[in-house]
C-alpha cells in the first residue's frame, strides 16, 4: 500500500535534554491537525531518550538517532531534510508549539502558495507548565500579512532579525538543498530566512502559536550572545557581532542587482550602529533612568520608532540560540 505523503514534518533536534524533550514532543502530539509525522533526530544522546521516545505509541513518531554526535549546525541542517511532509517544522527541543499552531500554519501555505514560509508571535516559556508574559511579536506586523519577500528582508536587516526560529513553518521544497551554514555564525538562521525570502513571499500570523524557552542551558546563553535576566534575553555585544555576521554574508553572497546590494548593505551597517548604541546604553544608564527615559519620549510597543528601531535592549532575533 503507498504511504500518503503528510502535510507537515515536524523535526526535533535533540541532545541530552530528555526533560525538555518531553515537553516539546507532547505540544506537537496535542495538535488539533494530526496529518504530521514527527521526527526525534537524536545527536547521539548518553541519556535516556531513547528508550523515552521509543515508549510513546503513536504511529506518527519516529526516532531517529545519529551514531556519532555531528555538532549543533549538523542536526540542524539534517532536520532540513528528513521525512516527506508537504510543509516542514523544526522544533528545537526546548519549545514548544501552542494550541493551534499546525493547523493555522498549514492552512495559510495552502492558501499563500507564493509563500516560502509563515511564521508567527509567541509567548515565553520557562520551567513551568503554562506560558508567561504577553505575547511576543518580533515582526512588528500588526495583523496577518502575506508579505513580499524583499519587504521581509528590507525589515529583518534594519531590525535584526525578526523571526523566531520555533515559530517558522516552510514549504519543505524551500529547504531540501539548504542548510544551517556554521561560516554565517551562531545565527545561522537568520541567514537562512533570507535566502528563502530573497525567493519568495513570507506569511506572519500575529496569533501567538509557539512558546520559546527562556533558561540559562539555551545555546544563545552558551555563545553568549544573550543574558537571560527576569525571564528576558537581553542583547550583547556578541549578539551585535553575530547579527552582523549573518546579515553581512547574506549580502555578499546574495544573488541580486548591485544597487540593491549596496542599499541593504547600507541596511545592515546602520543596524549594526544602533545595535551596538543600545548594549552600550544598556550598560551605562541605570535601568530605571532608561525606563524613565523611554517613558518621557513615549518609548512602547505601539510606537512607531519603537516597531521601526527595535532598541529597547531585548534581543530581536532568537537564532540557533534558541536550538536544542
Amino acid at each position: 500500500m503507498t504511504r500518503t505523503r503528510p502535510a507537515v514534518t515536524v523535526c526535533i533536534p535533540t541532545f541530552n535534554r530528555r526533560e525538555l524533550l518531553s515537553r516539546s514532543l507532547q505540544s506537537v502530539l496535542d495538535q488539533s491537525l494530526e496529518d504530521a509525522e514527527i521526527i526525534v533526530s537524536d545527536n547521539a544522546s548518553t541519556d535516556d531518550t531513547e528508550e523515552y521516545v521509543r515508549s510513546i505509541r503513536d504511529p506518527r513518531v519516529r526516532y531517529d538517532r545519529l551514531p556519532t554526535n555531528i555538532g549543533l549546525f549538523g542536526n540542524l541542517s539534517r532536520c532540513l531534510s528528513l521525512g516527506s511532509g508537504r510543509y516542514r517544522v523544526m522544533l528545537p527541543d526546548d519549545d514548544s508549539m501552542l494550541p493551534g499552531n499546525l493547523e493555522a500554519k498549514v492552512r495559510f501555505l495552502d492558501a499563500n502558495p507564493s509563500a516560502g514560509m509563515v511564521h508567527s508571535a509567541f509567548r515565553y516559556l520557562d520551567d513551568g507548565p503554562q506560558p508567561f508574559g504577553e505575547p511576543q511579536n518580533w515582526s512588528r506586523l500588526e495583523s496577518d500579512t502575506l508579505e513580499p519577500g524583499l519587504a521581509f528582508l528590507r525589515r529583518s536587516l534594519a531590525v535584526g532579525g525578526i523571526v523566531c526560529v520555533s515559530s517558522v513553518m516552510t514549504r519543505s521544497s524551500m529547504v531540501w538543498n539548504e542548510r544551517f551554514d556554521a561560516s554565517d555564525g551562531p545565527y545561522a538562521d537568520i541567514a537562512l530566512w533570507c535566502r528563502i525570502a530573497s525567493r519568495s513571499d513570507v506569511g506572519f500570523l500575529a496569533a501567538p502559536l509557539s512558546g520559546y524557552m527562556v533558561h540559562g542551558g539555551s545555546a544563545s546563553s552558551g555563545f553568549q550572545l544573550v543574558q537571560v535576566n527576569g525571564g528576558q534575553h537581553h542583547m550583547t555585544a556578541q549578539h551585535a557581532d553575530a547579527t552582523l555576521q549573518a546579515h553581512g554574508r547574506f549580502v555578499q553572497r546574495a544573488d541580486i542587482t548591485p544597487q540593491l546590494r549596496a542599499e541593504l548593505a547600507a541596511i545592515v551597517a546602520e543596524a549594526d550602529r544602533r545595535m551596538r548604541l543600545t548594549v552600550l546604553a544598556n550598560k551605562t544608564i541605570p535601568p530605571n533612568a532608561m525606563k524613565m527615559l523611554k517613558r518621557a519620549v513615549g518609548w512602547g510597543k505601539g510606537n512607531a520608532l519603537h516597531r521601526n528601531l527595535s532598541l529597547d535592549g531585548n534581543v530581536g532575533a532568537p537564532g540557533p540560540g534558541a536550538m536544542a
